[in-house]
Parts: structure tokens; C-alpha cells; sequence
């Protein structure tokens, strides 16, 4: 049986209203005929008690087709129409299989119009199928005429049923007859439908020959057949669907941008559903609609079709597909957001919402190629000054919380144009697309630096930071990575200039950068080779006897010393102090022997420490090593303050080990960093060294004498020994040891000497030492 679709046209109602003014004709004559025939007796009503719901029953079980959004519903209930005609008068079979039919419609979710359709074609179709089984004699007698009768009418019941289904639906989409008989499953439903029927005369048979009862055994191959069929059609349609769905899967996990997904499940819906007039839009399902929503994009996204012809369940299993396929579409939306979001991520840094330095670099290639001598490009490289000391006292979270700060301040001094990018760590750069001339240049990077060093509000303190910054300016033609290897490099020389200040990038860098890697790479190959290592005495200011050396490294290269100030910043800054210090504290070890004899007993060797000896897990096994080797004579480790402002939990761990292990720890160049009483308080500190620079006017300065004066009643109160460094006049010894300072050393006791020469140095203080006591 067939349900036109939704919308039809006049034309189609006009066909539709004619195929239900036959019907109603037709079932109306002959319930009047059978009226009068006097049939509608007690027996005709009590076989309507099992009739009626018989055929109500077998129309649960259509053999179910569809095409092109077509329905067509191949019903079995006929085959009782069979039977009543073999066994009866045939008015009374049509009258029972009209009210059967009214019956079947009147409780399925379908239109009225739909309803009342698929009733008139059912008696149609039943009413000449009987007038065909009535054209011979051989109806009521059992006789192979009688089953070529019976068949001849189930086949045009079939025919005509299929025919005016198809007059229907062509009317309606406005397409030729012929293409809606060629349907792919028309015999196979047309087979299925005469061998039903088939067993509807046979059941006629049986009653015949048999008791009524007899009848109940073909229950068992009708329910089977009409399972069989209902699993075909099924199966049929559950195989196209899913075959449709995995290609739609394929072609949509496939898109690359949102769009392709929209147009592509527009597509797909059609051919999953294979009905027209289905697709996406931006609007729910109607009454007359399934749907299903599409989760992932801004805009309201459906998927919605007509409902189909053929019932609410098959409707169900519509509504199941279409959110099938919007799961798809879900998740291509979702990995398509995710390609975004983690694209956006690995060009932006996390912590100040900044591009990164891989967004900076394509973007400044992008610049440089389109720069010109008129229209320059310039690169600023920022580094920060003093952010590490923010880091040490107030943490890392204060570290990213100044971080984010200066972001903030950097964006507004540059035009929209424009790039400020975090490269990492405490770097920054900025990238200004177009410079006219270095006057403009100049501007921006005065207003660089006082954006930054405005103070800022972090962990409760307000703190100061200031930038040094390497410019680069090009006019195109230059390579990306060149271009920051130079602001790098003139960045480094702002530094070396005092810090907050701007350097633009000149040849000369080049070679000040080229010889200072060559020197770090000549030190790495001659740290074991070419390293010596010098003392100095530490003498005591009342008595002067020499109480201790300090030992300090000295490189040795092509026969001449370097300056210490010249190398050890470079050690610091390459990593290669931790092994430099490896290598001095070893020495001093194979020394300590000698210096103890010479010296007649135990002194004190000091060594200086860097805070990146504090990591390396080799660096307290040596120092135990060494206090070990000393005996009575005392390791003393000297540390700049700025080991001190640490504050991490591993470097005050490191100090209480290190003074555990017998070493005693001393504060170098005192006064010129970051310390305070607080963290002479708590860390292990043994002694403190007055830096040169306020012994150096101490003899005729108020100012020095009162500083130097307050080191020491400070060192007096927390039990710190105190040594006065840089001492070359006995000017300054006398005021120092009027002062109470105990010890001292500097150019007016001995200047830093090699090893023979502190030996015979401290030979001569033993030996007046013994002379006085004698």
C-alpha cells in the first residue's frame, strides 16, 4: 500500500479523491448487497470477532520498500480476504475486509487523507481480485481451477495495488509512470505477496476438509514467512544505510575547514536517508519533520528530513540515522577546533597571551620580505634586568606575575601594526613593519625602557626592573634567523653598557661576539692544561700574622694571564665555572699540604663558590673530600650575596649540607649586593669580607669610616668574623684595626702570588713568628 508524500499537488488530490470515492463506493455496495443477501447473521459477526483482528494483526508485518523518499508498503492481510472468499459469500469477504482495512488505518499516526487512501485502493484492489477469482466456475470447489483462479486474483490484487501506487506517486513528484515501476524489489515483493496469499487459500482448504481448528497449524509457516520478510526488508535497508554512512564518515573526517563539513553532511543526509528535501539548515524540525542537532558550532546547525510514509517506527530509525551522521559532523567540528585551538597554542605563549618566538619569526620573515630602503624593519630584542632577583626573592609565581606586567606595558608603545612577542624565559622582541627613519627608531625604544621600569606591584612589594635592548634595522633582503642573532648580540652589548639602555646593531658586535665565543672555547679546552691557581694571604691587623690564603684562579694563555674579569663572566655565563671550580678546588687540595707545612699548622683555605657549583650533584662529595684532606686547617667557601638571595629551598638545603660537611661559609665583596640581616640570620654564614670599594676611602671619608663601622657592629651582634679586602694603605690598616676589624688583605700585605712564592711567604711568618715567641 502505498502514502503519497507531504505537500501534493491539486492534480494529486484530484486522483487521490477519486481512488477514495471508488472505494467507499465499493465497500459501500457491497455491504448493502450482503445487507440483502440476509447474510449479516450471528455466525457472519462472531467469524468478525477473528477476521477483523486477523487482519489488523498481519498488517503489523509489511514487506516494507522504498525509493527516492517513496514508500511503499507490500501488506499480507489479503491472504484472510483469500480465505473468506473461499469459504463464503463474497460480499460478505469484501464487507469483513473493508471493516478490517478501516480498522488497520484508523489507529496509525498518519494524515486522515493518507488513511483514507490506503482504505479505498486496499478495497479496490480486494473487489477486482474477487471479480477475477469469480470469472470461472471453478470457485468453491476444490479443483486446480479453482487454485489458478485464487492465484489470478492475488496477482492483480498485487498489480492493480502497485499500478495505482505508482499512478500516485508520479502525479505527485511529476515524473513519468515508467519510472516508478522500476522499482529493484517490485517481483520479489510481488512473489513474496501471491505465496502469502497463497497460504490464505490453503487455510481456506483446511477449514473446508478439517475442523476450524485444524486451521491454527499454518500459524507456524505464516509467522515465519511473515517474519522472513520483515528481516529482507530490513536487513535491506539497514545494509544501504550503514554503507552510506561509513562513505559519508570517509568524506566528512576528511574536511578541512567547517564549511566543508556543513556542505558535505548536506549532502550525505540526502543519500543516507535517500528521501529529497533532506539536508542541513539552521531551524528544529517541524511537526511533519525528524531531526537531529548538530553540536559544535556557533550557529544553530540541523539535520532534518520529511517524515516517511511508512509509520513512527520507521520514522524512529530515520531520526537514529540523522544523529548518526550529526555525530560525525560533531566530531570533525570538535577535531577541526582542536587543529585551531592547538595552532593558536603553538604560536602564542601561554603566560602572557603574547605570539611566541615561532609567530615572531614567521611574521618577521613576512616583513623582511616586503621591506625597501624607504620603508625599513626593525627588530628589538629585550631582555630584562634584575627579573632574576625577583625570581630568587619572591618566587616564580611573582617572576610570571612581572612577566604578564610588562607584557601589558610593551603592547601600547608600539603601533597596532606592530609585534611584541615573548621569545622565552625573561626575553622579549618587538617587530615594527615599518620604520621611516632612526629618529622614529629611537622614540620607541625611549619608550620601551620606561615602560619598563616603571615599578611594579608583585607578591605585596613594589619592585623595579629595567630592559636592555639589541636593534636591528633592515631594509629588506636579510635572513630571519641573522637578524635576531644580531639584535642578540647588540642586546648583550646594551647590557654591558649599564643596562636600560638600547644598542643598535653595528659590524663591530660581530667581532666583539666572535672573540668573546672564541675565548670561551679556548677556556673549555684549557681548563685542565692552562689553569694556575694564586694566593693570597689574609693577615690579622693586630698581630699580622697570617691566619689564611685566599686562592684565586688564573689562566695562563699563549704565555700571558688573562684578567679574571675578563674570563670569569664568561665561565659564569657558558656553564664552564662548575668545572672551573672543580678543577681550583682539586688544586687547592694537592696544594693544602704544602701551605700547612710552610705555614707551621693549621690556616684557613678559602676557595670562591659559584651558585652553579650549588647544583651540580658532584660539588658537595668534593667539599667533603677537601675538608677531609685539610684536616685541622679550615675550608672556608667564599659566595657572592647573590648566592644568598636564592630563596629556594635547595640552595639554603646546599648550604646547611656544605657547613655540615666542615666547610665554613664567607660572604665576598660584602655590601655591594642584595644582602640583608635577614639572610645572615638564618643561612649558615661564617664570616663576612668588607668589599674594597668602602675600604678604599675609609682613611679620610666620614661616610666610609660610618659604613665600614656599621658592617662591623652588625657582624659583632650575629657572631660573624670580619675581613677588610683591597687594604694598600697602613692608613686604612690603622683605621680598620681601631674599628675592631680582626683581619685583612690587599697589596700592602702581598699581592696574589704562585704557589712557590705564598710558600716562601708564609716560611718567613712561621719563622718571625718562632723568633718572636723565642
Amino acid at each position: 500500500m502505498q502514502a503519497a508524500p507531504e505537500g501534493k499537488s491539486s492534480a494529486s488530490w484530484a486522483f487521490d479523491l477519486a481512488v477514495m470515492l471508488i472505494g467507499a463506493a465499493l465497500g459501500a455496495g457491497a455491504a448493502i448487497a450482503f445487507a440483502l443477501s440476509g447474510g449479516m447473521d450471528s455466525r457472519w459477526f462472531l467469524s468478525c470477532l477473528v477476521g477483523v483482528p486477523l487482519i489488523v494483526l498481519l498488517s503489523q508485518f509489511p514487506l516494507r520498500l522504498s525509493r527516492h523518499g517513496v514508500g511503499i508498503e507490500v501488506g499480507f492481510e489479503s491472504a484472510v480476504l483469500v480465505t473468506l472468499v473461499v469459504l463464503g459469500d463474497a460480499h460478505g469477504a469484501l464487507t469483513m475486509w473493508a471493516i478490517g482495512q478501516a480498522a488497520t488505518q484508523l489507529w496509525k499516526r498518519k494524515r486522515l487523507d493518507i488513511r483514507l487512501f490506503n482504505i479505498a485502493i486496499t478495497i479496490i484492489c480486494g473487489t477486482v481480485a474477487v471479480l477475477v477469482m469469480q470469472l470461472g466456475d471453478g470457485l468453491g470447489r476444490t479443483s486446480p481451477a479453482e487454485l489458478v483462479a485464487v492465484g489470478a486474483g492475488c496477482v492483480v490484487f498485487f498489480m492493480l495495488d502497485y499500478l495505482v501506487s505508482a499512478v500516485s506517486v508520479a502525479i505527485e513528484e511529476r515524473s513519468s509512470f515508467g519510472s516508478q515501476l522500476r522499482h529493484n524489489s517490485a517481483v520479489l515483493a510481488g512473489l513474496v505477496f501471491v505465496g502469502i496469499d497463497s497460504l490464505g487459500y490453503l487455510a481456506g482448504l483446511v477449514m473446508r476438509a478439517l475442523p476450524p481448528w485444524a486451521s491454527l497449524l499454518l500459524g507456524v509457516p505464516l509467522a515465519t514467512i511473515l517474519i522472513a520478510s520483515q528481516a529482507l526488508s530490513r536487513h535491506a535497508e539497514q545494509r544501504r544505510r550503514l554503507k552510506s554512512l561509513f562513505e559519508a564518515t570517509q568524506a566528512i573526517f576528511g574536511a578541512e575547514s567547517p564549511s566543508e563539513v556543513v556542505g558535505l553532511l548536506d549532502e550525505h543526509a540526502e543519500l543516507v536517508l535517500d528521501r529529497p528535501q533532506t539536508g542541513v539548515r539552521d531551524t528544529a524540525p517541524g511537526e511533519k519533520e525528524v531531526g537531529a542537532p548538530v553540536v559544535g558550532r556557533a550557529e544553530p546547525t540541523w539535520l532534518v528530513a520529511p517524515r516517511g510514509q511508512l509509520g513512527s517506527n520507521d520514522n524512529e530509525l530515520d531520526r537514529q540515522a540523522l544523529e548518526s551522521l550529526a555525530g560525525v559532523g560533531e566530531q570533525t567540528f570538535a577535531r577541526l577546533a582542536l587543529v585551531e585551538q592547538l595552532g593558536r597554542q603553538a604560536r602564542t605563549d601561554g603566560l602572557t597571551g603574547l605570539p611566541n618566538r615561532v609567530e615572531f619569526n614567521e611574521r618577521l620573515e613576512a616583513a623582511l620580505a616586503g621591506a625597501n630602503a624607504r620603508s625599513q624593519v626593525a627588530v628589538l630584542y629585550l631582555d630584562l634586568d634584575g627579573f632574576k632577583s625577583v625570581n630568587d626573592r619572591f618566587g616564580h609565581m611573582a617572576g610570571d606575575e612581572l612577566l604578564r606586567i610588562v607584557a601589558e606595558r610593551l603592547t601600547p608603545t608600539v603601533r597596532a601594526d606592530d609585534c611584541v612577542a615573548r621569545l622565552g624565559g625573561d626575553e622579549f622582541a618587538i617587530l615594527l613593519t615599518e620604520v621611516w627613519d632612526v629618529k622614529e627608531l629611537e622614540q620607541i625604544c625611549q619608550r620601551v625602557l620606561t615602560a619598563v621600569r616603571r615599578e611594579a606591584v608583585v607578591a605585596g612589594h613594589g619592585v623595579v626592573v629595567s630592559t636592555s635592548v639589541g636593534v636591528v634595522l633592515s631594509s629588506g633582503g636579510d635572513d630571519a634567523a641573522e637578524v635576531m642573532r644580531n639584535a642578540d648580540m647588540a642586546m648583550y652589548s646594551a647590557k654591558g653598557m649599564g643596562k636600560s639602555q638600547y644598542r643598535l646593531y653595528e659590524d663591530s658586535l660581530r667581532t666583539d661576539r666572535i672573540l668573546r665565543l672564541e675565548l670561551i672555547e679556548a677556556l673549555r679546552t684549557g681548563i685542565d692544561r692552562d689553569l694556575v691557581v694564586h694566593y693570597q694571604p689574609v693577615v690579622s691587623l693586630t698581630t699580622g700574622r697570617i691566619g689564611g690564603v685566599e686562592a684565586l684562579v688564573r689562566w695562563r694563555r699563549d704565555g700571558a694571564l688573562v684578567p679574571p674579569d675578563l674570563f670569569i663572566p664568561a665561565a659564569e655565563d657558558s656553564g664552564l665555572i662548575v668545572p672551573l671550580g672543580r678543577r681550583v678546588l682539586a688544586q687547592v687540595v694537592a696544594d693544602s699540604a704544602a701551605l700547612v707545612q710552610a705555614a707551621g699548622g693549621p690556616i684557613d683555605l678559602a676557595v670562591n663558590m659559584s651558585a652553579h657549583q650549588l647544583h651540580d650533584p658532584d660539588f658537595l662529595p668534593q667539599v667533603g673530600a677537601a675538608v677531609a684532606a685539610f684536616g685541622d686547617s679550615r675550608l672556608v667557601l667564599e659566595m657572592t650575596e647573590t648566592v644568598l638571595v636564592q630563596d629556594d629551598p635547595h640552595t639554603a638545603a646546599t648550604l646547611d649540607d656544605l657547613t655540615a660537611a666542615g666547610a665554613r661559609l664567607s660572604i665576598d665583596d660584602f655590601g655591594v649586593g642584595f644582602s640583608s640581616i635577614g639572610y645572615l640570620q638564618h643561612l649558615p654564614v661564617g664570616v663576612v669580607k668588607i668589599d674594597r670599594s668602602f675600604v678604599r676611602d675609609i682613611d679620610h671619608l666620614p661616610r666610609s669610616r660610618a659604613l665600614v663601622d656599621a658592617i662591623l657592629v652588625m657582624a659583632s651582634a650575629l657572631e660573624l668574623d670580619v675581613v677588610a679586602e683591597g687594604i694598600e694603605r697602613e692608613s686604612q690598616a690603622d683605621v680598620l684595626r681601631l674599628a675592631g676589624c680582626a683581619d685583612g688583605q690587599g697589596y700592602l700585605y702581598a699581592r696574589p702570588q704562585p704557589l712557590e712564592e705564598v710558600l716562601a711567604t708564609l716560611r718567613r711568618e712561621a719563622a718571625r713568628t718562632v723568633r718572636a715567641a723565642g
